[in-house]
């Protein structure tokens, strides 16, 4: 079988034909050799013409692209002030590219590129455009270039035949799979196409034998290829495993669970704006994506920006945004991207010019507040014809002062996730939240609570949505020395606070909290606590997280190593950026892996593994120091209560301290914040499996503070 065996046309568009399952995956798959030159090459093409690539390598066949060179405005400045070389701006954003793939899809298929390069199979060229005067061209312009418009493939079956085709299309993966594009085809053995066919042939050759005018080709870097060909597969079954996992992967496309199309409904009845208050590991991410999914259908053009409150998070949303199956393009907006602005910029603007349809923005909260950020979107809202949506993860933390300005009304569809979106000790914060989200009826469209979570069972699994815990408070004092420092700083406060207004009252009895907190959260008493709960769980040690408060940090590791424990701090120092020394991936994400694995048996952690971070295999969490922000230990509970497997229950170890005196003086007070403390620990207690021990613990302590 050949090219003459397949029914090919003369013309495809995406916008009414499979192009990638009637034209480009099976010419590939009957090709010996195939020549590109295309605007820009990603490596996501080879993924989505898995199967076209295959075959080409099983047929020997060989591959030639010449692509152009992604230099941005600002490497472009730097070359016009004589500060950098092209050739090395090349290499180093290259070498970038690779360095920060962080996706395994996309990891894979860097590793399929390497395999071509060092088995010989793929010879890559890069075109550097020049202005009039010389000047490299940026990336950004290269895409409006008349140069550069007319991209064009050429392919050679088995038996010499040729066939060549060009248009618009570029050699993406979102560009085969979502854009609409067009080409024509044209083949040499057809008399009435064959010189059109040599025109697409001998443009090819011109640009390959660099003599195309305003422009200089080179090779590859040496350094690209290098780090191309060191992240290679050692072998082509596991290429063919590597280029096939997206394909495979299209088989386990997510089914919503009943419950997430319910909340997905919900939102879609409220005018699609509202919270979702739904427990930490109940699927907030992909209910959040059912919505994305029916808007992208429901438009022909609309962009959905993705705010988090930390870059780690919009990995993870980038992972479950592959596993639901949404293909369309994505930027990244926040540092790790320098050359965000105008990516963004310019593909809203071809949005406009109705050259793209659809994007994906993933981005911070800070940057999502920033001005650069409003202001691109404000131009591109001018002509209000392409519907925007936002989906704010962790919405709790949009509600900061500074925050608060990303929450532009010219967004027209709105959805917030959080297991608590109220703010704590923040009620404008909060207010400004619910004022932005309502919608036609209400604001929060759906709950999914805690106690529903561990109680209620799973369908498809036969388990509860989240695994069942044991909550232990363990309640200590304060000694001599503490007990003086604290009862000295309550007793200056408490004078104020018996002379203030209500709203003073308030103010003051936040303050005292805070305060106290800085006292308590490193008593002298907890580290024995400490000793005995590692005593309890002895030899069996494993997936354990200890939260402390800085002043703990080093005495608890010290700890750890003193009973030859094997654990390892997770705070705001490990980085967060892949590395080749952790296999590809940030040091934070190696530590999270290897805490899986039970390499690591404790992670000794700080406020970071809060929000968002992904462990499911964590079983134990002694919580060393806390504050009674409900947000915090709601979102300390859902570290380790996420289903796993192996784990059937949870332990929570709450290490709780309460003064043992008081001095008359204080006592009104004191009661007032242990009251209010206490229904942090109710609350955590009453969705326990031994909820009957946790709260006799309470009481009695309750009973001896009152009495």
């Amino acid at each position: 079988m050949g090219f003459k065996d397949l029914k090919l046309k003369n013309s495809y568009s995406s916008d009414n034909s499979d192009v990638l399952e009637e034209f480009y995956i099976p010419v590939l798959s009957e090709s010996i050799e195939y020549k590109r030159l295309t605007g820009f090459f990603f490596s996501s093409s080879l993924a989505v013409a898995a199967r076209g690539i295959i075959n080409l390598i099983e047929n020997n066949g060989k591959m030639k692209i010449v692509s152009s060179a992604f230099l941005s405005k600002r490497d472009i400045e730097s070359i016009k002030k004589g500060i950098e070389e092209p050739e090395d701006l090349i290499k180093e954003n290259m070498l970038r590219s690779i360095d920060e793939i962080k996706n395994d899809f996309i990891k894979n298929h860097i590793k399929a590129l390497g395999w071509l390069v060092a088995k010989n199979k793929l010879v890559m060229k890069v075109a550097i455009l020049k202005d009039e005067d010389g000047i490299p061209v940026s990336a950004e312009k290269v895409s409006n270039t008349g140069i550069f418009h007319e991209k064009v493939g050429i392919l050679k079956d088995q038996d010499g035949y040729q066939l060549s085709f060009s248009g618009s299309i570029n050699e993406t993966g979102s560009a085969w799979r979502n854009n609409i594009e067009e080409f024509k085809v044209f083949r040499e053995w057809k008399p009435s196409e064959k010189k059109y066919f040599n025109f697409d042939y001998d443009k090819f050759d011109k640009f390959w034998k660099n003599n195309a005018k305003r422009l200089e080709i080179i090779d590859i870097p040496k350094a690209i290829e290098d780090e191309l060909i060191r992240v290679k597969p050692d072998s082509f079954s596991r290429l063919k495993e590597n280029l096939s996992r997206r394909m495979s992967s299209k088989s386990k496309k997510i089914e919503l669970y009943d419950y997430q199309k319910d909340a997905v409904n919900a939102w879609l009845k409220n005018s699609m704006k509202g919270l979702f208050e739904m427990a930490t590991g109940t699927g907030k991410t992909f209910t959040a994506l059912g919505c994305a999914q029916v808007y992208l259908k429901r438009f022909d053009e609309g962009v959905i920006i993705i705010s988090c409150p930390f870059g780690h998070l919009i990995q993870q949303w980038v992972v479950e945004i592959e596993k639901f199956g949404l293909t369309h393009p994505m930027i990244i907006c926040d540092s790790t991207n320098q050359g965000w602005r105008d990516q963004l910029a310019d593909f809203l603007t071809d949005i406009q010019l109705e050259n793209k349809n659809n994007l994906i923005v993933l981005t911070t909260h800070r940057t999502f507040s920033s001005e650069d950020f409003r202001s691109i979107f404000r131009q591109f809202k001018s002509d209000e014809r392409t519907p925007v949506m936002t989906i704010i993860d962790e919405v709790h933390g949009i509600g900061a002062e500074k925050s608060q300005e990303g929450l532009l009304e010219i967004y027209d569809y709105r959805l917030g996730l959080s297991a608590t979106p109220k703010r704590w000790f923040d009620d404008e914060g909060t207010e400004a939240i619910y004022n932005y989200f309502r919608g036609k009826e209400k604001t929060v469209v759906f709950e999914f609570p805690l106690k529903k979570a561990i109680n209620e069972i799973n369908p498809r699994t036969n388990k509860t949505f989240l695994t069942p815990y044991r909550y232990i408070p363990n309640f200590v004092s304060l000694e001599e020395e503490e007990l003086e420092k604290y009862i000295s700083l309550t007793k200056s406060i408490v004078a104020k606070y018996n002379k203030a207004n209500g709203k003073e009252k308030k103010e003051l009895l936040e303050n005292l909290i805070y305060l106290r907190a800085d006292i308590i959260k490193d008593a002298e008493q907890k580290y024995k606590v400490l000793d005995e709960i590692l005593d309890q769980l002895g030899e069996k040690l494993s997936h354990t997280i200890i939260y402390c408060s800085p002043g703990q940090f080093d005495r608890v590791m010290r700890k750890c190593n003193e009973r030859n424990i094997i654990a390892h701090s997770f705070t705001m120092e490990e980085g967060t950026n892949p590395k080749k020394e952790y296999g590809g991936v940030s040091e934070r994400q190696h530590i999270l892996d290897q805490f899986g694995k039970g390499v690591y048996q404790v992670l000794v952690a700080m406020k970071c593994l809060d929000e968002g971070v992904d462990v499911p295999q964590a079983k134990n969490a002694i919580i060393m120091a806390s504050s009674s922000n409900p947000r915090e230990y709601i979102q300390r509970i859902g570290r380790v209560i996420r289903q796993y497997p192996s784990k059937k229950e949870a332990n929570i170890y709450d290490i709780i301290v309460i003064p043992s005196k008081y001095d008359k003086k204080i006592r009104d007070i004191e009661i007032k914040i242990f009251e209010k403390e206490l229904s942090r620990y109710k609350e955590i207690a009453k969705n326990a499996i031994n909820r009957a021990d946790a709260f006799d613990k309470i009481v009695k302590v309750r009973g001896k503070l009152m009495g």
